[in-house]
């Protein structure tokens, strides 16, 4: 819940006519932000979502708690255009967003397209990562006319039918199934701004700067870093896992991005810590020590964890 907290808060300071629609996964979430709403935010409870889509009862009994919610990304999406069919343009975002300066050059570049997706931009040491997906579900544009409904209506349906997190048959959970999208849809727009999307994936790839007190990727102002992967492994500390990507947690990275995300993170927990289940993949024993081991050795070379120093 403290990173919606963060991401509102963060979106507010930057595009201040907006409305969150958040869709609560979990009842005491739910709960919580009953007693306690995030501002501009319409809550629905995730037995609303069922409702709309009753095959994700269902759905949620064959799959694991990552490939539901990978499937119910879409579905809600289609559930909350058609629960609010006012909304010019919905934007799918994840929780882990945090906006560093205004959303306008986004919307500029979008135009007048009905769909809008960002490509990972994958630093060459990382190019093995695009069997994944050539873009990142983090942020999708939709347009409410014809094409971007018919979009959001295509995917849903797709991600019911399969949504798993293994690479079958040219697809990946709910991901990859945009890679098909610019030959699929002709209104579409993909967005290229180099400060849109800055994650673990890509940031390798380009140049940070500061400039009268505001962040730079490669001479363009940083609109939003994905915190993707992001773990709290004790009270206050965490795992960047940046040394999956071969990345250093130093500079203007460390000190401009992720130390005051954290610090705000540790601000909104209300009780404990984020605890993070984590699901068993099916390799072989020999396999796992081997990931494991290699997993330690970057992640030393690296130094992708960081200590928050409460005041």
């Amino acid at each position: 819940m403290s990173y919606a907290k963060i991401l509102s808060s963060s979106l507010k300071n930057f595009q201040f006519k907006h409305t969150l629609f958040i869709v609560c996964m979990d009842e005491k979430v739910y709960n919580e932000l009953q007693l306690n709403p995030i501002p501009s935010s319409i809550i629905y409870a995730h037995q609303e979502l069922v409702a709309f889509r009753p095959e994700l009862k269902e759905v949620q009994k064959e799959r694991t708690k990552a490939e539901y919610f990978f499937t119910c990304s879409a579905q809600i999406c289609d559930f909350v255009l058609r629960s609010n069919s006012d909304i010019d343009i919905l934007n799918y975002v994840d929780a882990d967003l945090c906006f560093f300066s205004s959303l306008e050059p986004l919307f500029e570049e979008l135009g007048s397209a009905s769909i809008g997706i960002i490509p990972h931009h994958f630093h060459w040491t990382n190019k093995s990562k695009e069997k994944y997906g050539k873009f990142n579900v983090g942020w999708i544009s939709f347009r409410n006319d014809s094409e971007g409904r018919k979009c959001i209506k295509d995917w849903a349906k797709d991600c019911i039918k399969w949504c798993f997190q293994k690479l079958e048959n040219g697809y990946y959970a709910d991901q990859k199934y945009l890679n098909y999208w610019p030959e699929k849809y002709k209104n579409i727009q993909i967005l290229k701004h180099k400060g849109a999307n800055l994650a673990i994936w890509n940031v390798k790839r380009f140049q940070l700067q500061m400039n009268e007190g505001q962040i730079f990727v490669d001479g363009q102002p940083l609109i939003f870093y994905h915190f993707a992967g992001l773990k709290q492994i004790g009270q206050t500390q965490f795992k960047t896992h940046l040394s999956n990507y071969y990345v250093s947690l130093k500079g203007l990275l460390k000190e401009k991005i992720y130390k005051p995300y954290l610090e705000r993170v540790l601000e909104y927990q209300i009780t404990g810590m984020v605890v993070f289940v984590k699901e068993k993949k099916n390799h072989p024993n020999l396999v796992n020590l081997f990931l494991k081991s290699l997993n330690k050795i970057r992640s030393i070379l690296y130094k992708d964890i960081i200590e928050i120093n409460l005041k």
